[in-house]
């Protein structure tokens, strides 16, 4: 199931709880509990409104997309290793 979470998380195409957790079938509880335990093991990091990045990173997601940052997470180095 992490393994599944982090590919999600990788592959971009969802942006928020609610569709993490239809595209795994969950709760967005759980997605939200499942992010805040990969995030605290370092395979992920939160992007949040007070990103100090105005320009953005070129390889964020966040970056190519018009939306308002709730919550947002990207693999780190020790994440995509694992994916």
């Amino acid at each position: 199931m992490l393994h599944r979470f982090l590919e999600t998380i990788q592959a971009g195409e969802v942006q928020s709880l609610m569709e993490i957790a239809r595209t795994l079938d969950i709760s967005p509880d759980m997605v939200l509990r499942m992010a805040q335990e990969l995030t605290n093991k370092g395979y992920l990091q939160e992007i949040g409104p007070d990103c100090e990045e105005p320009q953005g990173c070129p390889d964020c997601s966040v970056n190519s997309n018009c939306q308002v940052i709730v919550r947002h997470w990207f693999l780190t180095e020790k994440g995509r290793a694992i994916v």
